[in-house]
């Protein structure tokens, strides 16, 4: 039986807050200099505005890339999703208990985003009520291997019939 392994992901306000001030930081010295560059500041050329915007984006990139998912927040647990149940904090619940399931498979960390960066690979889920219980668990895929081999488990277990009663209809 194929298991996947992944990490719990719960973002943090202190980061998130850390992260914000360090975007503003990074695009508002670019603004800087090209606003210098343009009302014709000595010394801050075309070239220059030009140079610092590539180094400076550079280090960005570099630094999303090598923070990672850390620089959003915290991996607290390991979650196991196999096609017969879903292991939470070493707790193993039989997908026959749950209702209303449904797994994202959205990113993996490092993923191009559409416009620019990359993307943490934080933003994938799973929702399910237990219990009486709704449940909602943020977790991390680590690259595109993993990406690809999660998202065949997560179309067998859709297609499973024994479990269809179990899924949320989209």
């Amino acid at each position: 039986m194929e298991e996947f392994r992944a990490s719990i992901f719960e973002k943090t306000k202190e980061k998130s807050r850390k992260r914000l001030l360090y975007n503003l930081g990074i695009f508002g010295s670019i603004g800087f200099i090209w606003i210098l560059c343009l009302t014709g500041f000595p010394f801050i050329g075309f070239k220059t505005a030009i140079g610092f915007s590539i180094v400076v984006l550079g280090v960005k990139l570099y630094d999303d890339k090598y923070m990672g998912i850390s620089a959003h927040g915290e991996r607290k647990a390991t979650l196991v999703v196999t096609e017969q149940y879903l292991e939470v904090r070493d707790v193993r619940i039989p997908f026959s208990e749950l209702t209303n399931l449904i797994i994202y498979v959205d990113e993996y960390l490092g993923m191009s985003k559409e416009l620019f960066g990359i993307h943490h690979g934080g933003n994938n889920k799973i929702e399910f009520e237990h219990k009486g219980r709704a449940v909602s668990i943020n977790y991390v895929i680590k690259n595109k291997k993993d990406y690809d081999r999660f998202s065949l488990m997560v179309d067998r277990i859709e297609k499973n019939p024994e479990l269809k009663r179990n899924l949320r209809k989209l």
